[in-house]
């Protein structure tokens, strides 16, 4: 008879413990400073770590998240008993239709996996993260801009049944897509430090082209009438006698001042006076 007592008031403590945990224990958007932690159809959520303290058996139970719709939890709540729960509302076809369940379960881990002690805000899990799967218990994404909720259960791993369960997460409001048409950008719809920048670096631009028009006009007109200069013009020798050469009678004429078109005739080259000969029959030019 004591014994009897004692299994009773132990079942009695079990249940007590878990439906407290069912009222005190919800899943929570993560508190980390992640920029999406909403978006149009997808939520991040805390991990589960401490959420089932009780002693599993078998080792490999499972915990596992149920995503629906916040007028569908009373649905779930039907169907939680029944036999074949995890494959009652399978993915895609839990949301596409008037006769769908609206709600689906996919699996987040052993709960082995997720103890007390490693309990951290850092840890995640994204709903969603499948994408536009069609597997049954796939992890795919929430319809756009609808309002879910969401909700832990632990599931023994040979039976496929729930153990426990936490109490539903609060309403979420995926974000709705916006009409790119019906957003408008005008002036008033943006701040002055916005118009102030614009202002300054148009300014700036236009001015960066005034200059180089204005460099490109000067070059232009500068050289207009000028001459093509080579190494060759730059001699400013018409002709000169080659000095080397023994009896040399005729000048070199500078091919820079023929190529002008200017020719020049024997009076003119270089030198005209002062040669000196000497007895070798070299003639050099007096300075």
């Amino acid at each position: 008879m004591k014994t009897n007592a004692v299994i009773r008031l132990m079942s009695v403590l079990s249940i007590c413990i878990q439906m407290v945990q069912s009222q005190t224990i919800k899943p929570e958007i993560t508190p980390n400073d992640f920029q999406a932690k909403i978006t149009t159809n997808s939520v991040i959520l805390k991990q589960p770590h401490c959420y089932f303290t009780q002693t599993c058996t078998p080792d490999d139970c499972e915990i596992w998240l149920v995503s629906s719709l916040f007028s569908a939890t009373s649905t779930f709540e039907t169907d939680r008993i029944n036999p074949n729960i995890l494959s009652l509302s399978p993915y895609p076809a839990a949301f596409s239709g008037q006769l769908s369940k609206n709600y689906f379960l996919t699996k987040v881990g052993l709960k082995k996996d997720f103890p007390c002690s490693a309990a951290s805000d850092d840890l995640y899990f994204v709903v969603g993260a499948d994408g536009n799967c069609t597997t049954t218990n796939c992890n795919g994404v929430l319809p756009v801009g609808s309002t879910v909720r969401f909700k832990y259960v632990l599931v023994n791993g040979n039976s496929q049944t729930i153990l426990n369960q936490t109490d539903w997460s609060d309403n979420i409001t995926l974000y709705t897509p916006k009409d790119p048409q019906s957003i408008y950008d005008g002036l008033n719809r943006r701040s002055g430090a916005m118009v102030v920048i614009t202002t300054i670096l148009c300014v700036a631009v236009a001015l960066l082209l005034l200059f180089f028009f204005i460099m490109l006009c000067l070059v232009c007109c500068g050289r207009k009438d000028s001459k093509p200069i080579t190494v060759m013009n730059s001699f400013r020798i018409p002709h000169y006698d080659t000095h080397n050469l023994k009896d040399s009678v005729h000048p070199y004429d500078n091919p820079a001042y023929e190529s002008g078109g200017k020719k020049y005739s024997t009076s003119d080259t270089l030198p005209k006076s002062g040669v000196i000969q000497t007895s070798d029959g070299i003639k050099l030019q007096k300075l």
